[in-house]
């Protein structure tokens, strides 16, 4: 499984890049936190997902991704990776299933976000 997407973008779209992407997340469901060249979204509880695993609803699941935006040249990359996900609070096999599924949402979301703001030049996937 994909978890870490590279979009790249040019460098003078690069804030417009990161505000299309909070947006998408913040649609999505997720908190948004934005610093600057960085974004952290999250939605769900922790503890109840570590707690009642599979047994939380969809909705209520942890989640965290983080974007972070390097620059080199005349292209910038905007990392989009899971991250705080332990087995913890994966719930299992089902809990795993489910965030495969919410992964591939919030990357089609995210990517939609971009080629709708005409700022997305490319994007690879990377497994760690």
């Amino acid at each position: 499984m994909e978890d870490t997407i590279e979009f790249a973008v040019h460098t003078g779209d690069r804030l417009t890049a990161l505000e299309a992407v909070g947006s998408a997340l913040r649609t999505a469901g997720h908190r948004v936190d934005a610093l600057p060249g960085s974004i952290t979204a999250t939605s769900g509880s922790r503890v109840l997902t570590a707690l009642l695993g599979a047994m939380v609803h969809p909705s209520r699941e942890y989640r965290r991704y983080e974007v972070v935006v390097s620059t080199t040249g005349c292209r910038s990359l905007l990392t989009l990776r899971h991250a705080g996900h332990g087995t913890a609070v994966a719930g299992g096999s089902i809990g795993a299933a489910r965030r495969r599924a919410r992964w591939r949402q919030v990357t089609s979301s995210v990517e939609g976000a971009l080629r709708s703001a005409g700022v997305l030049t490319g994007r690879v996937d990377r497994a760690r």
